[in-house]
């Protein structure tokens, strides 16, 4: 049985600061979203365990270039099947100490969510230095996190839930936010109707624009 610490996300997300989130997965299209993701920049991808066919998914993009995250983490016995399927990163929508610890007797590098303040002040006792913070916008946006992070200097942000392409830069001004969570880069629409060039399109974009203002923010606060 191997055992982990709290994983840095922040060496993941370097150079990726944002996070395809694949909620509603399309399994036969797996192989051409992967191809198109990577065509985008990208090196990350969260596909979330809200289906049987996400498992299927993660199996068959297994091989790729792509680190695989699982997303939707909701029970100890999808931990022990994602250690059985050789898939060794997960994030969670909401805090559970106890996914937290099968996580790390697992050997499964954990992405906990967090809602609250306190939720927030556990996962840091619990040593982790990032934590998703979801459902991002309904509990109030950029406003929220910039008043919730005020006292927990030490932590930084993942946000995730009802953010869009739109509301990147409100985001990207607050300091630790490292990195965002999104479904709009893989809208089920142009997955279906296998749109690649569109897709790619709309997913460059938006690494590009989120790489500049996670640069211009970063150069600010250290000017």
């Amino acid at each position: 049985m191997s055992h982990v610490s709290p994983f840095d996300w922040s060496s993941l997300l370097k150079e990726q600061p944002l996070v395809p989130v694949w909620a509603s997965v399309v399994p036969e299209a797996a192989a051409q979203v992967a191809q198109t993701l990577l065509k985008a920049g990208y090196g990350v991808l969260e596909v979330t365990l809200r289906e049987e066919g996400a498992w299927w998914v993660l199996e068959t993009l297994r091989a790729t270039e792509l680190t695989l995250v699982a997303g939707s983490l909701r029970h100890p016995e999808q931990l022990k099947r994602l250690q059985e399927c050789g898939i060794s990163m997960a994030v969670t929508p909401g805090w559970c100490p106890e996914l937290c610890e099968a996580a790390k007797q697992l050997g499964i590098r954990l992405l906990p969510g967090v809602s609250t303040p306190g939720e927030a002040m556990q996962a840091s006792l619990m040593g982790y230095r990032q934590v998703k913070l979801f459902p991002a916008m309904a509990l109030g946006g950029p406003a929220y996190l910039r008043a919730m992070r005020a006292p927990l200097p030490e932590l930084e942000f993942v946000p995730t839930g009802g953010i869009d392409e739109s509301s990147m830069a409100q985001w990207f001004a607050l300091p630790g936010v490292v990195a965002l969570g999104g479904s709009w880069m893989l809208p089920k629409e142009l997955v279906v109707r296998e749109d690649w060039s569109i897709l790619e399109h709309i997913a460059s974009r938006s690494l590009a624009a989120a790489r500049e203002l996670r640069q211009q923010r970063d150069a600010a606060l250290n000017h």
